[in-house]
């Protein structure tokens, strides 16, 4: 018997010699009479799945409790932050303070403290408004120098401090940073001139603060008066209070038996904004640049002294966080109370904050 050169063919005869014809002949109909095999249709066929050397991982997703997407909203967005400055009665004792000794009082009603921090573990977002008016210009050069010397007392590598010039218009001379020597260059660009939009720049600084995580302080430095602003008093404070600011501010108006009506308002304004706030004012006992040499030497000292002390009670801050056990979301004013159970010790946190809305 004779092989067809043509391998089909051989693989035809070979095949039906094992195999009865009508079975080969189901198990291949593709074959057609005269013994030549159809070539399979393209679309007719599966692609073959592509190889994967070796096994392959499993990947697990762990099984979580339903949750509603409006309550985790809740959680995130209503959580009160309130930071509050520690002042003890002995110089020599330390702070050591823990979330058992704080009480917090919204409205009179006691909250459960849910979060707890000591400064040390929160960078610190600061913003400085110097007043550069010609109100200050035979002081200025006295105050930018303490000024820098608060920014190397209080600077760590995590916090970030801005420098804000403050006159008719508000100048941002240097934006948030953590570098000393850019912040120092800063208070060097200070020029007294214009009038004074003190409380449009205390506005604009709550602004800047509001999207920054961590504590957030603003520094005055000022004699409190304001001239030009398009914000009032009131205006501005709320909106301090939205960005959970806390105010500090230096006096450096005139502290005398002679001193103007102006003077006085602008210090009972920084005291306003301080204490409302939960910071404080420091008010230096003389004013430079405007009582002789002599007592420009002992204003410096003073102004060290003052600026030496905000330096201290930044770094002894705590921040408290609770969620309100009222539920109301009317954007209503809450007064805040907090206490320190531990004797010897005061507690300076700011007097309130307004309620979510919606």
């Amino acid at each position: 018997m004779k092989f067809p050169s043509n391998c089909n063919a051989r693989l035809i005869i070979l095949v039906s010699l094992l195999i009865p014809a009508s079975l080969f002949t189901i198990l291949n109909p593709a074959l057609s009479q005269s013994g030549r095999v159809q070539p399979p249709d393209p679309k007719k066929q599966k692609p073959a799945p592509p190889k994967v050397p070796g096994p392959q991982p499993r990947i697990r997703v762990p099984e979580q409790p339903p949750q509603k997407s409006d309550e985790v909203i809740r959680i995130n967005s209503d959580l009160v932050t309130v930071v509050t400055t520690i002042a003890k009665k002995s110089t020599t004792d330390p702070i050591d303070l823990r979330r058992e000794d704080f009480e917090i009082l919204e409205d009179g009603v006691r909250q459960e403290i849910a979060n707890f921090a000591r400064d040390a573990e929160l960078p610190l977002q600061l913003v400085m408004l110097f007043d550069a008016s010609l109100s200050v210009a035979q002081k200025i050069n006295f105050e930018r120098r303490a000024a820098a010397k608060f920014f190397e007392r209080v600077m760590r590598p995590q916090d970030r401090a801005a420098l804000f010039a403050v006159s008719t218009d508000i100048v941002v001379l240097q934006e948030f940073t953590n570098n000393i020597p850019l912040l120092v260059n800063a208070t060097r660009q200070l020029r007294a001139q214009g009038a004074t939009s003190l409380y449009d720049g205390i506005y604009l600084a709550s602004d800047h603060l509001k999207p920054a995580q961590g504590r957030r302080v603003i520094v005055i430095v000022s004699d409190g008066g304001d001239t030009t602003s398009s914000k009032g008093l009131l205006e501005v404070l709320a909106r301090a209070q939205q960005a959970d600011a806390v105010i500090f501010a230096v006096f450096t108006g005139n502290r005398n038996y002679s001193q103007n009506l102006r003077d006085l308002a602008g210090e009972r304004a920084l005291e306003a904004l301080s204490s409302e706030t939960g910071g404080d004012i420091f008010k230096p006992k003389f004013t430079p640049g405007t009582l002789g040499e002599e007592v420009d030497d002992q204003s410096i000292r003073e102004l060290d002294l003052a600026f030496a002390s905000l330096a201290e009670q930044v770094r002894t801050q705590y921040t408290l966080g609770f969620f309100s056990t009222n539920e109301k979301r009317d954007g209503s004013f809450r007064k805040l109370t907090v206490k320190i159970k531990k004797p010897g010790y005061v507690a300076r946190a700011r007097a309130g904050y307004y309620a979510p809305k919606g």
